[in-house]
Formats: structure tokens, sequence, C-alpha cells
């Protein structure tokens, strides 16, 4: 599949959700203990495995308040929530990793070149919708 870099932001979904297979991105800042925190200004994002404990996520803080989501990580980076819509049978499946980008005022060079690399490793996960959030 080939990215359109003129694509327009929304796209009607064509099936029901409970076929479909969910991913996260966000905005938030989120890690897991053991990978590399963000910097500031950093265009990188980290790839969240689908099983990872919540209790394991933190938020780089700086930009934003991160403590409410240092009490629970469902606030900015909504796994737990996802998994207990495919327990309950209202989607079909979750994408095998999520992604969770740094914070950055670097913006031309985000949306030339980061914005097209996490769009990349979203089409190679096949979600059918995406679930984005933001710090």
């Amino acid at each position: 599949m080939e990215l359109s870099r003129s694509c327009i932001p929304y796209t009607p979904l064509k099936r029901d959700l409970k076929d479909c297979r969910i991913g996260l991105v966000s905005t938030s800042g989120a890690y897991v203990e053991g990978m590399e925190p963000f910097t500031e200004n950093d265009l990188s994002f980290r790839l969240i495995p689908t099983d990872t404990d919540t209790k394991k996520i933190h938020f780089v803080p700086g930009h934003f308040d991160t403590s409410k989501a240092a009490l629970d990580a469902n606030i900015m980076f909504p796994l737990d929530r996802i998994r207990e819509m495919l327990a309950a049978g209202a989607i079909r499946k979750i994408t095998d990793h999520h992604v969770s980008m740094g914070l950055t005022t670097e913006l031309r060079k985000l949306k030339e070149k980061v914005s097209w690399d996490i769009a990349e490793a979203m089409v190679k996960m096949r979600p059918d919708v995406v679930v984005l959030t933001g710090g």
C-alpha cells in the first residue's frame, strides 16, 4: 500500500467496529520501563507492544501535567480500554504494537519526515481504525 501525501484527514469506516483491528497512536510521550525516555524536542517515536502492562508505561513531563497519567496510563494511552473492547467483542483485533511519539517544536520536520515514518509503521500493522490521543 502506498501512502498519499495529499490524503484527507477523515476516512469513513466501511465496516462495523466489531470487525476491525485497532491501533493506537499517541503524542503523549509515553514510553515503557526499559525504553529510552524521550528527550526535549525529540523527533523519535516508540513502538509499545500490545501486551505491555500499563503500570509500566510512563510519560515525559514538561509540556503538560502528567501526574494523573502516572496513576493511570489509560488517561493518555488507553491500552487497557482497547483491550477491554476486545474482550467484550466490540472490536476484532488489536495491532501488535502501538506508537508513541516524543515532544517537539520542530513542526516542519515532524510533518515532512516523522509523521510519514509513523504512518508507514502503522500501515505495516494493518489497522482498520487508529485511535489518536494527545498529551
